[in-house]
Parts: C-alpha cells; structure tokens; sequence
C-alpha cells in the first residue's frame, strides 16, 4: 500500500515525478531510487515500472534503464536511433550515449569502399554484414553501425566506436530483413493524418454529366468549366464511364453520351493510398481518376494533382510507404514492340538488396508478382491476387544495375490466370518465373 508523504502526494507519485525531472540518458535502477527518496526497493520497483509503461524509462539490454523522452514530451517526431533499435530488435554494443541522435540518411553496405565514401557522412546509419572494411570506413566518417545476421564485431571496430563517439548496434536478422522491418516499423507508428489518402488531395466539388447527357452537353459544359474529362454517372450517382475531348471529336452533338464515353474506368476508393494511385495512373495511363464509395462518385484526383502531392510530401520526413512501394517506386512502364503484354524499366536501389549486395530473392518477387498484377490488368482488365509463384534462372543483379521486366498472360481461365514474366539486365536473362494467379474481380 502507498504511503501519504508530505504534500498529500504518494511515495509512488514522488518517484515518477523525479524521474521525469531526471535529464534524458540518466540511468536509473532500483537501490538508487530507492537510497535516494528513502523508500523501500518494492516501491521503487513498482514506481520504475509504471514509468516504463507511461514510456519514461527504457530497459536496454546491457545498458540498464535509462530515462527517455516520452511520446508526448516530443515536440517533433524524429526517428531516433532508440526507436530504430527497438524496431530491428537490436542489440546496443557500444554508444548508448546517441540513441537520441536522429540518423541524417540511411545506407547499405553493398558499395565499394570507394562509393561507399560518397554516401557517409556525420550520424549516417549504415547497415552491413561481415564487412570490417566497411564496418571502419563509416566509424571513421562519424556513422552509426548496424551490423546485422548476429555477425560478431571485432574489438577493433569497437575501440574505434569508442574512440569516435559514435554508436553499434548488432541486430539479429539479414540486411533486407532489416530494412525491410525498419520500414514496415515507420509505416505502422504513422497516424493516418501522416500517410496520404486519395481523400486528402480529392476535389470533392466534381463536374460530372449524366448518362442521360448528350455530346452537345459535353460541349457546353468544357466551354462553361475549361475542362475537357467528365466522369459519366446514373441517376444513382454512380459511375458508368468517363468521357474526354478524344471520345467526342467528331461525334453527332446530338448522339447520347453512352454512345462515345469509354466504359472501361479506373476507379478507386477515397482510403487508396497515394503512391499507389500514382502507379496505377502509370500503369493504366489515365489523366483522371473517379473516387467512389461503392462505385457512387464521391470525387475526382487528376495526374496533376498527384504531382503536386507528391512534391509536397517529399518534403515531408514521414510520408508513410510500404516495401513494395520502395521496390517498385523506381520503374515505369513503356511500350512493348509484340504488343502481347507489359514491360517496366527500372533500376536496382540499395533498398532492394541483401547482404551480398545482391537483389534480394524477395525483391525479385515483389518485381514479378507486381509485373503479373499489371499485365492482367492491361490486357484482360481484370485483377487479381497472387495463388503461387515459380522462380527460377536466378542471376545476381547489383544496385544501380539496370532492368527490364516482360510480362504477358499465357493461360486464362474463369478463375485464374497463368503470366510469364522475364528480368533481363544488361541484356541477358537474370530471372524467370510463373505466377498463377487468383481472379476476384473483373
């Protein structure tokens, strides 16, 4: 039971408010709190405890409990070396003293030493294998290490930390894996108000035509907005089609608007995130894009308006995004010459490799089953969701290695689909797969 000190206050309220009086980076421990305010190493238990769980304290293992900045207590929202730590379930080895240090920029170890030179500087995070060289090279630039797999560190590299003031961190996991649990770590901390919806950068106040409309009322209506796409609905409001200065030209004024607007309509829903419109606009070359809720308009994005998000949000330090998106982020889509499917070009990232410095196995699959989503989508309309995938003639391809993906469908069924998708880089075959997919919607 909690005693009543002076001041009307308990011994356990008195313990929490020296603790957050305490400086950040102060250890703490039990016997102390307890010498210290002259309570009983129960109640100092109980009262450090209740701190870690309001996010006062942090237990670390090898370093003791230490005094943090509380979520509330941050007047921005950095992500520190702490929170990379926890995130990667690392362990700290040396430099406990920075993990409330933000890391400026981010690098993989998969470099030469001489490239690797241009991309480390002051409080860089670089994540890298069994590689000393490296490991050094960075130290000796004022970076924090992650060494990942559980690779031992040897006492050099750690003197040398020492020496630098800076910090490594051992983390139990590969590289990719790494990275990839960092990201997945940011993209589940942000709030909503942090990632970008479709429903933030909508117009909701649309300009749309009837399906009772004729090409006269197209006429009239661009003359009257200055624009020249229009989403076609019913008297339900819901979408039916979309027409454009192209659907038009030419046609009867008196002809109904059903007869020349395309039918066949990208359309998403208000919660689509923004780095996948932006694709799926690529992919499908659309410059406007109805919103709906359960087909019933709602809103119009157009391409200009994605660019214009996009550039504010690269400004933005915490634009959530997921792995595929990191992956995919990089290609586009171009023309085909045997017009029997989809290819994309792009470029292999640091993001997209493992430890050897290679493209990841899954990287390579993101890539294929990305590309068989898009050439179902391309030449069948349909979509569809991954059943399997067969993944063979793996070659390794490096960061900054240039690709290009070919997809076409080979067997369509009612409910499934068979795509052959090809990597080439630097002309030859790098990889191969087939992806049998599932068809939920068409």
């Amino acid at each position: 039971m909690n005693t009543i000190s002076d001041g009307g206050t308990t011994k356990h309220q008195q313990i929490l408010r020296h603790i957050k009086s305490l400086a950040v980076l102060t250890k703490i421990s039990v016997r102390q709190i307890a010498k210290e305010l002259k309570v009983s190493e129960g109640t100092a238990y109980r009262a450090i405890k209740e701190a870690e769980n309001q996010g006062l304290v942090s237990s670390i293992p090898k370093v003791g409990t230490i005094r943090i900045e509380a979520e509330d207590e941050k007047e921005i929202e950095d992500l520190t070396l702490n929170e990379i730590v926890k995130i990667i379930e690392g362990e700290i080895l040396i430099g406990s003293e920075n993990l409330t240090k933000t890391p400026n920029n981010f690098v993989i170890g998969s470099y030469s030493p001489e490239t690797l030179k241009q991309y480390l500087r002051k409080d860089s995070l670089l994540f890298v294998g069994d590689k000393p060289e490296l490991q050094l090279l960075a130290i000796n630039a004022e970076a924090h290490v992650i060494v990942t797999a559980a690779l031992k560190v040897s006492p050099e590299v750690i003197e040398v930390a020492k020496e630098k003031k800076v910090s490594v961190v051992s983390c139990p996991f590969n590289t990719f894996e790494a990275v990839s649990m960092l990201n997945r770590g940011i993209y589940d901390r942000l709030t909503d108000k942090e990632l970008v919806f479709v429903e933030d950068i909508m117009v909701k106040d649309v300009y749309y035509l009837t399906s009772e409309a004729i090409v006269e009322d197209w006429h009239r209506k661009s003359l009257q907005t200055g624009h020249s796409r229009f989403p076609v609905v019913d008297l339900n409001m819901m979408v039916v089609g979309m027409v454009t200065a192209v659907d038009v030209a030419g046609a009867d004024r008196q002809a109904s608007i059903l007869s020349v607007m395309t039918k066949d309509v990208l359309m998403v829903e208000p919660t689509t995130l923004l780095t996948h419109l932006s694709r799926l606009l690529v992919w499908e070359g659309f410059e406007l894009v109805p919103i709906v809720k359960g087909k019933k308009l709602v809103g119009v994005v157009s391409r200009q308006d994605i660019l214009s998000a996009i550039q504010q949000t690269e400004k933005q330090p915490h634009v959530g995004e997921t792995v595929d998106n990191l992956v995919m982020s990089g290609f586009k889509l171009e023309n085909w010459e045997n017009g029997k499917g989809i290819k994309l070009s792009g470029e292999i990232s640091q993001f997209m490799i493992d430890e050897d410095g290679t493209a990841s196995p899954g990287t390579l699959v993101t890539i294929i089953s990305t590309a068989a989503y898009i050439v179902a989508r391309k030449q069948y309309r349909i979509k569809t969701v991954l059943n399997n995938l067969s993944l063979q003639n793996v070659q390794p391809l490096a960061v900054s290695d240039t690709v290009q993906i070919y997809a076409q469908i080979i067997h369509l069924e009612k409910k499934s689909c068979l795509a052959d998708v090809a990597i080439y880089g630097q002309g030859s075959l790098k990889a191969k797969a087939l992806v049998n997919s599932r068809i939920f919607k068409k």
